[in-house]
C-alpha cells in the first residue's frame, strides 16, 4: 500500500520512479492503483489532470531487477513485513545495484539492524518510513542503525515535498 503511495508522491514532485515489482501482471494491475492515486491528488490537493498526467509519465515500471536499478541512487524498499523476504530480497538488490545506491526500508515494525548486513552495504542503509496517505500528511521518519554513516542519509533530509 505505501509502496505505491511513496512512488505516485515522489514522481509527482518531479522525479523520474522506477516501480518495480516480481510479476508484470502485478505491475499492470499497480497502474489502476496509480490512476486512483491520482484521483485522490485532484480531490485533496487540487492537482490539475495536466499534473496528474505529468506524473504517471515519470512513472517507470519492471519486473526485471537489475533494469529496474541501474542507474537508481536510491531504493525504497516496500516488500512483505516478512524478515526472510526482506532480507533475500536486499542480497539480490545488492549484487545487482550500483554501489553509489542508498537502500532504505519503509518498514515500520522492523528495526533497520536486522537487515543492514544483508544489504551488502551497511553504511548506506536505514528505515524511511512514510505516513498512509502522504499527499495529505507528508511525513517521514528516518532511522539509521549503529553502522548507518550519517553523510549518506545527508540527501534524504533535503528531499523537497517528500
Amino acid at each position: 500500500m505505501l509502496g505505491s503511495q511513496i512512488a505516485f508522491q515522489t514522481a509527482f514532485h518531479g522525479y523520474d520512479v522506477m516501480v518495480y515489482d516480481i510479476s508484470d501482471d502485478i505491475l499492470e494491475k499497480s497502474k489502476t492503483t496509480f490512476k486512483k492515486l491520482g484521483e485522490s491528488y485532484k480531490a485533496d490537493l487540487n492537482a490539475s489532470q495536466k499534473q496528474i498526467d505529468e506524473t504517471m509519465d515519470r512513472l517507470h515500471f519492471s519486473s526485471d531487477l537489475e533494469k529496474a536499478v541501474a542507474d537508481a541512487d536510491l531504493v525504497i524498499e516496500s516488500v512483505p513485513e516478512d524478515p526472510s523476504i526482506k532480507k533475500d530480497f536486499y542480497k539480490k538488490l545488492a549484487a545487482v545495484a550500483p554501489e553509489k545506491t542508498i537502500f532504505a526500508s519503509n518498514s515500520s515494525t522492523m528495526l533497520p539492524s536486522q537487515f543492514a548486513e544483508s544489504t551488502g552495504r551497511p553504511a548506506q542503509f536505514a528505515a524511511l518510513h512514510f505516513a498512509n496517505e502522504i499527499w495529505k500528511h507528508n511525513t517521514a521518519e528516518i532511522m539509521g542503525h549503529p553502522g548507518t554513516v550519517r553523510t549518506y542519509l545527508t540527501p534524504l533530509f533535503h528531499l523537497p515535498n517528500l
